[in-house]
């Protein structure tokens, strides 16, 4: 049974590869969007001073491999986290709040993000996007501790 779930678990790996790099070789970022305006603080706003962070962030395949990493990073502590007698038993107690603590993080980012590049894209400044996506969160941290008073989690 262990075998045919770590062969589902390879095959869904390559298929998911498969699959992106299909998407990033495909060209399908040949559009661009209009930019939202940012201040340059006095310096030009065009150039060759992009840096380097900001290269990489627009580079998909950077960001299919960050991706891919953070996939991996979350499958081998789940493994861990649900590993049988070979593995020693803190490393499984250990696992556990690991993965919920990288969940956590993941879904507080993406919302996160989420909101302030919706707001940039709207024409916001950058502190008015930051206090939507804090804001958020705000909401977010609210409704954690009215369940918790309720008794739901």
């Amino acid at each position: 049974m262990a075998q045919t779930g770590l062969f589902l678990g390879f095959v869904l790996g390559v298929v998911l590869l498969a699959l992106t790099v299909f998407l990033t070789g495909r060209g399908w970022r040949h559009y661009s969007v209009t930019n939202v305006p940012v201040p340059t603080g006095g310096r030009s706003s065009g150039g060759t001073s992009e840096s380097t962070a900001r290269r990489w962030a627009d580079d998909p395949t950077v960001l299919s491999l960050v991706f891919l990493l953070a996939a991996l990073g979350f499958g081998a502590v789940a493994v861990l986290f649900v590993g049988g007698s070979a593995i020693p038993e803190s490393v499984t107690s250990a696992a556990g709040p690991v993965l919920v603590a990288g969940t956590l993080t993941v879904v507080v980012a993406y919302l996160f993000y989420g909101t302030y590049h919706a707001a940039r894209g709207r024409g916001l400044t950058r502190s008015q996007a930051t206090l939507l996506g804090s804001w958020v969160l705000g909401l977010l941290f609210v409704v954690g501790v009215a369940l918790r008073l309720v008794g739901l989690l």
